[in-house]
Parts: C-alpha cells; sequence; structure tokens
C-alpha cells in the first residue's frame, strides 16, 4: 500500500534539525513524479496546493526530528525509527490525506507543508512558511492518537544564564557561582504554581556548566533553563519578574506565549464529528509542552493540533507507530477537510 510505503520511507531517512535537505529533496521528487505543483524554499520546506481561492485550509508538520539514530524495523503491525512518532506519521498522514483531494471536486484551496527547524528554538522553517501563505484554518500534524484532538500547549521561555563568581580557595567567602544558581532555583520553585502542572510554571535547567578544581571556587556558572508557561501568563511578564530574581547575566533563546483553542472552533468540531464516524471516541488534549500550533495561531484562530502516535515516545529511544491507526487517521482527516469544504461552501 503506497500510504504505508510513503510512511516507511519518511521514517528512514534520518533527518534531525539542520539536516533535512535529504528528505525534502524525497518529498520534492515524491510530489513532482506524482503530478503535484510544489516549492521548496529557502528554508528547505516543501509546499504543495490543489484548487484556488477561499477557504484555504492548510495542512502542516515537521520533517525535523531530534537527534539520535534509531534502527529502522517493521514487526507485525508496529513501525520503529526515528520519527516514527515525532512527527512523522502525522506528517505522512497530512500527506496522504492531501493527495486523496488530487481526484475530489472542491471550492478553496488545499495547502500540504513540510517544514524544517521545529525541533529547534524559533522554529525557522514555519516563521517562513507564514511569510508567504494564507490559511484560513490549519490542521497541525503532531502525534496524539487516532481519537485525540490537542487543544492546547504551553508556552515557552528559553533562556540562558551566566552566574559570576570569583576564583578562590574553596574555604573564603567569596561568591560561588553554583549556589547563585540554587539559590535562583529555590525562589522560583513555587512562582506561579496551580493545582495541576498544565497551568502551572515548570521550570527545568537542561544544562549546567561550572568547572574548577576541587578545592577552587569557580569564576562562573553557565545554565540552560527551559521554562514552560500556561496559557494567559505571557512570557514577556514572567521574563520580566524572572530577570529581577536572577543574580546572573541573562539571555533569551526563545519566548512564545500558550494556547489554547475551543472545543467550539469549526475545525475542532469536524474532527470529533470524523473520529466518531470511524467509530472512535474523541478525546480532548492539553500538552505541557510547546509546538508550532503556539506560533500558527497568529495565522488563524481556526486551528487545532491532530496525527497518530503515542506522544509519551516523543524524543525516546522506543519510538514507533501502529500502521492500522496511522491509516484510521487518514481517513479521520479527509472526512474533517471534506467537512470544512462542505462548511463553507454556502
Amino acid at each position: 500500500m503506497e500510504e504505508v510505503e510513503i510512511l516507511e520511507n519518511l521514517i528512514e531517512i534520518y533527518s534531525p534539525s539542520g539536516e533535512e535537505r535529504e528528505l525534502s529533496d524525497y518529498l520534492v521528487d515524491f510530489l513532482k513524479n506524482n503530478n503535484f505543483n510544489v516549492e521548496q524554499d529557502r528554508e528547505l520546506n516543501v509546499i504543495s496546493t490543489l484548487g484556488a481561492g477561499p477557504p484555504y485550509i492548510l495542512l502542516t508538520g515537521h520533517m525535523d526530528t531530534v537527534k539520535g539514530k534509531l534502527p529502522f524495523k517493521k514487526e507485525s503491525n508496529i513501525i520503529y525509527g526515528r520519527g516514527a512518532c515525532d512527527a512523522k506519521s502525522p506528517l505522512a498522514a497530512l500527506l496522504c490525506a492531501f493527495m486523496r483531494f488530487k481526484s475530489k471536486e472542491f471550492k478553496g484551496t488545499l495547502i500540504f507543508a513540510g517544514v524544517t527547524g521545529e525541533e529547534m528554538p524559533n522554529s525557522r522553517g514555519t516563521f517562513e512558511l507564514m511569510k508567504k501563505i494564507k490559511a484560513d484554518f490549519i490542521f497541525l500534524g503532531e502525534p496524539g492518537s487516532a481519537d485525540g484532538i490537542t487543544i492546547g500547549y504551553k508556552g515557552r521561555l528559553l533562556l540562558k544564564v551566566l552566574f559570576k563568581g570569583q576564583a578562590s580557595h574553596s574555604s573564603s567567602k567569596e561568591e560561588n557561582p553554583i549556589l547563585k544558581f540554587i539559590d535562583f532555583s529555590n525562589k522560583i520553585s513555587e512562582l506561579y504554581k496551580e493545582s495541576n502542572i498544565f497551568e502551572s510554571l515548570s521550570y527545568s535547567p537542561t544544562s549546567i556548566y561550572a568547572k574548577s578544581e576541587n578545592n577552587v571556587l569557580p569564576s562562573e556558572c553557565k545554565a540552560i533553563i527551559d521554562f514552560r508557561i500556561p496559557p494567559g501568563l505571557q512570557y514577556k511578564k514572567v521574563f520580566e519578574e524572572l530577570s529581577k530574581i536572577i543574580d546572573g547575566e541573562v539571555e533569551l533563546v526563545e519566548g512564545v506565549n500558550g494556547i489554547i483553542t475551543s472545543k467550539n472552533n469549526i475545525i475542532v468540531k469536524t474532527l470529533v464529528k470524523a473520529i466518531r464516524e470511524n467509530g472512535l471516541t474523541p478525546r480532548y488534549k492539553k500538552k505541557t509542552g510547546t509546538s508550532d500550533m503556539n506560533l500558527l495561531v497568529g495565522l488563524t484562530e481556526n486551528i487545532v493540533t491532530y496525527g497518530p502516535g503515542d506522544s509519551s515516545l516523543d524524543h525516546t529511544d522506543k519510538e514507533c507507530v501502529d500502521i492500522d491507526e496511522y491509516l484510521k487517521s487518514i481517513d479521520i482527516l479527509e472526512k474533517a477537510i471534506l467537512e470544512i469544504f462542505k462548511i463553507t461552501s454556502f
């Protein structure tokens, strides 16, 4: 089946952030060979369109993965490999749903876009895409299972912090930059805490570096800190508050606000209907991470995230996807897109 072959080919091509060229070229050639118009832009995004005029429906997902090759294998009905979950199976599902519309009559424009750089700060591919397309409705491909509808993501504040001290004997009273980091961590441990993790500010140091001899205080301590910010709380406000209590030099690497899509949104309702028509019970999801949905809402509030795969396997060595779930998600996407075209044609 071609739809399974597409998925396998996407997973087999290793494409960590910054190394998406091979996969981008594959998608360009594949679409050209199947007589689709296709563009590859300066960020190696792959863009193809069907139809013309409003409404404009965008199907988009990212081609890049985190680093770390995993062996590709197929056991029974499960495919394993880097990106099998995050997010090549959602990308392949969007592509296959898009291709089904080549033989259909509809009023409007359907756009497929495979983007680069999502796993890196500032999502360079999506920022470039947003400069050149219109979108009235957006389906973003990320894992959430065939019955899952992701309506919310937390925002992100990524900081580099340099805590300074004075290199001296470890028995001295000079300022210790490591203790400055610990003091900062203690101060923010209860900042913006609510009853659940989605509504709370989360704090995760991902890198801490300080080097010295065992009896010498280090002159500096460097830290990379990843904050996840609940929707409704502006990242700029958090940054201003943190800057006041950090006893060090702060560099803002990335800042993006959280997002919640209404369950009464047209695009959400069409997915609910399509999922039910495929014999499943829809489940709404709110994720504690951040995705391109946080950016794409700048084009339209009619946006939702959908795709096969278990998101708990994201970035792990156990990435995999169930083929039946993948194929069912394509059917669901097709029905949801058809419903939007039907509704907007009146």
